[in-house]
């Protein structure tokens, strides 16, 4: 059973009313004996059973009276029986991530979804609520309303080229639930439940909540899809090279089939190739233009068409100029050479510097304002204070620690670039903060938990990069690994401004924009003005993404498919559990789902019995207390002429 308005339980206190009130009149009270009153008392006697059982019976009926008329009021329901059910909080979880654009012969996984989605909405009442959230959106805000205007944001709802973590919207939905003004909760996700959207977790992203799970026994079909393009072996080309272009094709075993492959570059073609299944393919193009190159690789359409395309995008420049000063290493000044003699980079004095790599901070008062600086700290910790006091002299936040911290990690960070994944640190120094400058900054790697490299602008524009060990190999295996020269390179020509243009970007991720960027132009070609915040949300569409200042272009990302929606691998019913919970509820077709639905169902209230019976006692009520009277005064009145000597004695 069930309660509507549970509220109006607090009524049924009432009943102590009547049990009161017989309680009260059986109170003994002292009792006299006259002789002329011994008939009476006999016959009182043989009468008191009959009427102790008619007190029991009116306390009983008024008793019952009481517990209808709450039961009414609270409008009692029987759980398990008919269609309606009370009013629910419902968040609807819709998966509308890339692999929901798969198309089933003339429609899209999409649209099977959206159906499912109404199936709820048409099962709901006046008095449900409904948040919708879009797992391929996870940015967009979510409001409350009932199922009129869920509806219209379902109707509303297109596929996006990001990726969906669903373990991450059961989380949110959990905790909007949380806070909704509803006895009754439910958590309805409707989505192709794709094995890599539930990343691995420890407890059940929706606690303790009810989440009926929409688990079709569709298997989603064999995929093909580019996986990644790497331009220059992952180092930035420069004006008047060879570029190689290698293109990776998803791993598939059931599929040996190689995938044709055509490379565009500015809206040519450049080649033709085919790539076997989880194998890569190279085309190399003749000497770069200056400037801005764009291009794509296409593959052959298959029913997920976002993953057979992939952008790239790169800045062909001249190798940039780069002066070094003070003591940065051993290993960095042969890296430099090794760079310099491929004609990646060319020496010049700091006046002239494009990038200065400097180990003291020093010919920072004399760096041309366009120019970028790595600053490394020396080996020797009393060489500190001269270094931290250049920095503050250029306005740039960070101070090294005087005395060095020992230890043995990983560098990580989600912002890590290529060249420092897996390198190990041995001793470093503390960076930390001043009070006094509030320049903008970011940890692209930590050790420990602690910033190894940071980077940021100065407060004359130029932009730093600051690592917190000496490049020797008593502080990390940087200087002895292949990753030495790939750092510098790095830093020389794609962090210092040349523009390689990152392929690994996904829809979906956010993106920062440029220190010189004021607006921003998504793929569809609309443009944004850039925000205090300087970082671009809401990018749910591949492509490219131009950074502006006016008219004049800045930088180039290029946006791609999330790989893991590439692969289209479904949980099974025990992973459903697992990964959910063991209050998940799958629903493997439609008649199941509106059986699922709303799991606090309700036959018709029972008001209206309960007050026909109400009605019923009370005329029973009323005729047993009559029927009482009336009793009593007879017996009386017989008591009294049945005795001679009582009436001789009047």
């Amino acid at each position: 059973m069930g309660f509507l308005n549970p509220l109006f339980l607090f009524a049924g206190l009432a009943i102590g009313v009547p049990v009161f009130l017989h309680l009260f009149h059986r109170q003994k009270t002292r009792r006299l004996s006259f002789p002329a009153l011994r008939y009476l008392e006999r016959t009182e006697r043989e009468h008191a059973r009959e009427i102790r059982i008619r007190q029991l019976l009116l306390l009983l009926i008024r008793i019952m009276i009481l517990l209808f008329l709450v039961g009414a009021g609270a409008r009692l329901f029987i759980e398990g029986r008919g269609s309606s059910h009370p009013p629910t909080a419902v968040v609807l979880i819709v998966d509308n991530s890339m692999s929901s654009a798969l198309v089933y012969g003339e429609s899209r996984v999409l649209d099977e979804l959206k159906e499912i989605a109404v199936t709820t909405l048409e099962a709901s009442s006046a008095e449900d609520q409904f948040w919708v959230l879009r797992a391929g959106e996870p940015w967009l805000p979510s409001f409350p309303g009932g199922a009129s205007e869920a509806r219209a944001i379902l109707e509303d709802t297109e596929t996006s080229d990001a990726r969906g973590d669903l373990a991450a919207s059961l989380e949110r939905a959990a905790g909007i639930l949380r806070t909704a003004p509803f006895e009754h909760r439910e958590i309805h996700l409707i989505s192709d439940l794709q094995a890599s959207a539930f990343p691995a977790r420890g407890e059940s992203p929706a606690g303790d909540l009810p989440v009926v799970v929409w688990s079709s026994r569709e298997n989603l079909v064999q995929n093909r899809a580019i996986t990644r393009v790497s331009v220059g072996g992952g180092l930035p080309p420069l004006e008047g090279d060879k570029t190689e272009i290698t293109v990776y094709a998803l791993e598939n075993p059931n599929d040996t089939a190689p995938v044709s492959i055509r490379l565009i570059v500015n809206e040519q073609i450049r080649g033709v190739t085919q790539v076997p299944p989880g194998s890569a393919s190279a085309t190399t193009l003749a000497a770069n233009a200056s400037g801005w190159i764009r291009g794509y690789v296409d593959a052959d359409p298959d029913a997920l068409r976002t993953d057979d395309r992939r952008y790239f995008a790169y800045r062909s420049r001249p190798a940039p100029r780069v002066a070094t000063t003070g003591d940065i290493g051993l290993f960095a000044a042969e890296a430099i050479s090794v760079l310099e003699s491929a004609d990646r980079l060319r020496s010049v004095s700091p006046r002239e510097a494009e990038v200065l790599i400097t180990g003291m901070g020093l010919s920072l008062d004399i760096l041309p304002l366009g120019a970028s600086v790595l600053v490394t700290p020396p080996a020797d910790p009393t060489l500190l204070p001269g270094l931290n006091r250049r920095l503050a002299n250029e306005g740039i936040p960070w101070r090294y620690s005087a005395r060095p911290r020992m230890g043995s990690a990983i560098l990580e960070g989600r912002d890590l670039p290529n060249p420092l994944e897996n390198i190990r640190v041995e001793r470093w120094y503390d960076l930390a903060l001043s009070n006094d400058l509030e320049t903008p900054s970011r940890t692209l790697a930590e050790v420990s938990n602690d910033p190894w490299a940071v980077q940021g602008t100065d407060t004359r524009g130029r932009p730093y990069l600051l690592v917190a060990s000496a490049l020797d190999i008593s502080s990390t295996s940087l200087p002895v690994s292949t990753g030495m020269v790939r750092f510098i390179d790095w830093v020389v020509n794609e962090w210092a401004g040349a523009g390689m243009g990152q392929t690994d970007y996904e829809a979906g991720d956010e993106l920062s924009a440029p220190r010189e960027a004021t607006h921003v132009r998504f793929p569809y070609g609309e443009e944004f003005e850039i925000d205090g915040t300087r970082v671009v949300r809401g990018t749910n569409e591949v492509g490219f993404y131009d950074f502006l200042n006016a008219d004049t272009l800045i930088d180039v990302v290029a946006l791609n498919s999330p790989i893991a929606e590439s692969r289209l691998d479904k949980l099974s019913p025990e992973d459903i559990l697992a990964h959910i919970g063991e209050r998940a509820r799958p629903a493997s077709d439609r008649t199941e789902w509106s059986r699922e639905v709303f799991g606090q169902r309700q036959g018709p209230e029972l008001w209206w019995p309960l007050i026909l019976v109400t009605i019923l006692l009370l005329v029973i009520e009323s005729l047993v207390a009559s029927a009482g009277q009336v009793d009593t005064g007879l017996t009386r009145s017989t008591k009294t002429s049945s005795n001679p000597a009582l009436d001789a004695s009047v």
